[in-house]
Order: C-alpha cells, then structure tokens, then sequence
C-alpha cells in the first residue's frame, strides 16, 4: 500500500520549487501563491505560465520518468504540498498495463504538443492548449486533495454506520453489518461513492479496512452486552465487515485479522468477513488461499450483491462461502417482474441445497418481508427494518427491538 503523507512546504519570492534537467523526485500541489514556469532558451529564462493555488506542477517527469523540461519559480511566497516519487511509483505500478501503455501513449503526445505550441507564433493554441492542461490537471487534483482529507479523517471524521440483519423466521436480531461514513467537517455527509473508490485506487482502503475492523470488533462487545437474550438469536450477536480485492492482495490479510481479533479480545463468531464477487474473479488464487485460512479458523465469510457480477455455481464449490447476499435491486423489483421473483427463489433454493445462510438486502415495506418470509429466506436487512445509524443509535436500537409483524 502507497500512502501519500501531507508534508507541506514553504517557498520565498524568488526560489526555484524544481529546475529544468533535473531529475524529478516530487510534485507539489499549490496550496497559496503564485509560481512561474521558465524554459531556457539560450541565455534567457522564457516565461510559459503561471500556476495559483489549486494546481498540480512537476508530476509529468516522474510519470514518464524523464527529465524535467522546465524550471518553476515562486513568483510570490508560497505554500505547497508535497507528493513523492513513491506515492506516484506505487500508482502506476498498481495500474492496469493497459491503462500504462495508454498513459504512455498519451504523455508522449502531450509533451510534443507542448513544445509545439508554447513556442508557436499562434498565441490562441497555445492558450487553449495551456487551458487543456489545465483541465487535465483538475481531475487528477480532486483525487489527490481527496485522498489526503480521507487519510486526515481516519480515527476522526470517518465513522461506522450499523444496520440490523434480521433473521426473519425468529424475529431477532441476528447481526448488523458495519458501513463506513466519511462525516466532511465542511462538505457533510460524503457518498461512500464518491470516497471508496478513491480509497481503492490509492491503497488507502487497507488502512481504513483495518480501521473498521477493529472498531467494529471493539462495538460487537458492547451490541451484545445491551441486547436481551430474548431479543437475538442462538449465536452472539455478529458484525459483518466488507473487504475489497486490494484487502485481500495484501500481505498477510488472515494474520493482520487475527491480530486485530486478538487486540480486542474479540471471538471469530463476532465478526463475518464481507466480500465482493469481483475478487473472487480478479485474484481467485490469493482469494482462495486468504478465505481458506479466515474459514479454517471459524470466520464466516459472505458474497455481498450475489447475483449482479459474476455469480458461478462454480465458485460457490470452490471458495468457502457461508453466506450469499441478494442484491436489493432484485428484492425492489420482485413484485414487478416475474424473472426477478424466480431469481430471488432460485438463491434461496440454492443457498438451502448448498446448506449455506441467504440474506436478502433492501427490505423497504412489510409485503416484501412476507414474500421473503414465504419463500424461506433466512435473513433480512434493510430500511423498513432499520436504516445504517451510529453506534449510540445501534444501542438504542438494540434495547427497544420491537418484532415487527409480517
């Protein structure tokens, strides 16, 4: 995992952040100030442009590994963060070798495009060209800066949300399952969206994984010390927490879960590992050896959104599964399309056949609870149950269960 650490730096009227040659080992992003882009061109430092808060400058020679092909000046006092070798190497060694081969493809152009246009007479392309740059920088940037208040937030503004899992044949509360929650000081409530893939793609998601997992360990002591007995089911009280694909490719993921297990203090049956159908299909070999270990040790594991990606039978024979998920989008529309009804069915006849527990995900209302119940679908989660609260919420929750009627 490539973590980018916030340093920032400070430059005076008249310092040179990066020279023309170099070799570059870092990137800034412009937090106040002003900086001048200088090429040399005989004896003379030609001026190209100026860059202001907001802006990303050197990261083009640590892309491509090429020299820098100019120099970056304070025009004004300025303050910058800095963004390492490292951060971008651990980048684009994580990319897709065909999204490489496109980037390299596209900065070849983009530095010949430049060098033609900065120098053209035709001051209107080289502006527009200027302004494309601009734009190819905006989107990087947003990912940047959002990725580094993401790792500030960890421990303060990013939180757990629980919603109950019901098991709808007894009435009880069977688990919840642990969602993240990025509470923005400034911006609110932040989509899981909108974050989570920003945290996946910069490996920041092992960090926060472990985080969760460790909070949630720490909260499943408290969930089933306030529940009555009467009020869950035969097994304590458990916490489902998802795990994504760059979880499962770090070193030692089973080690790293026994380690946070065993800090807390917290039994295997207080926490079901959540995973997706897409590791099963992008790293089933590192997936087959991380689950056989979590299940060897008495982890149970669940597919979550069964039925929307790849879904195989022969997975299903394949990896040690306890616990399939129906996607809510088949729950919402079952009462409207017939297939989507038979779909819910056959998961739930296969998860029998197969002796592994069915959840079903998005109740909204009564009617569907019934139908679920109907069909012997083992366990729910959804709105009209309880929505994802807090953790003081949870508990409050969990003192005033009331069984709703279906």
């Amino acid at each position: 995992m490539v973590n980018i650490i916030k340093t920032n730096k400070k430059f005076s009227a008249g310092d040179v952040l990066m020279a023309e040659g170099d070799h570059g080992q870092s990137a800034y992003i412009i937090e106040s100030g002003e900086v001048e882009i200088l090429v040399n061109r005989g004896n003379n430092k030609l001026r190209i442009g100026t860059r202001g808060p907001g802006a990303l400058v050197g990261e083009m020679a640590m892309l491509d590994d090429r020299p820098r092909t100019a120099t970056v000046r304070a025009k004004e006092d300025c303050e910058v963060i800095e963004i390492t070798r490292d951060d971008f190497e651990g980048w684009i060694n994580g990319a897709d070798p065909i999204f490489k081969m496109i980037m390299h493809v596209i900065l070849t152009r983009y530095r010949d495009m430049l060098s033609r246009s900065f120098f053209s007479s035709n001051s209107k392309s080289a502006a527009e060209n200027v302004e494309k740059e601009n734009e190819l920088h905006e989107s990087a940037m947003k990912t940047i800066k959002m990725k580094e208040e993401l790792k500030a937030a960890l421990g303060k503004d990013l939180v757990l949300f629980y919603q109950p899992i019901i098991d709808i044949k007894n009435r009880k509360v069977a688990g919840f399952e642990a969602l993240m929650r990025w509470i923005h000081p400034e911006k609110g409530m932040v989509s899981p969206g909108v974050f989570i893939p920003v945290a996946e793609q910069s490996g920041l998601i092992v960090e926060m994984s472990n985080w969760a997992l460790e909070e949630a360990a720490k909260t499943s002591h408290k969930f089933n010390d306030v529940i009555a007995p009467n009020l869950k089911g035969a097994h304590p009280l458990y916490i489902s927490v998802n795990f994504s694909v760059r979880d499962f490719s770090s070193l030692g993921f089973f080690d790293n879960v026994k380690a946070i297990l065993d800090k807390t203090s917290t039994p295997v049956d207080n926490i079901h590992l959540e995973i997706t159908e897409s590791l099963l299909v992008e790293q089933p070999d590192v997936a087959r050896e991380a689950l056989a270990q979590c299940h060897d040790n008495g982890l149970s594991i669940s597919i979550d959104d069964f039925g929307t990606g790849y879904s195989s039978l022969s997975y299903l024979h394949s990896f040690p599964i306890n616990t399939l998920k129906i996607d809510q989008s088949f729950i919402r529309s079952m009462r409207d399309k017939p297939g989507n009804l038979s779909l819910v069915k056959s998961i739930v006849g296969l998860a029998e056949n197969l002796n592994m527990t069915v959840i079903a995900e998005g109740i909204e209302d009564q009617e569907e609870a019934s139908i679920l119940n109907d069909m012997n679908c083992q366990k729910c989660q959804g709105y009209w149950f309880a929505k994802p609260m807090p953790e003081n919420e949870a508990i409050e929750f969990l003192k005033n269960w009331t069984v709703p009627d279906y």
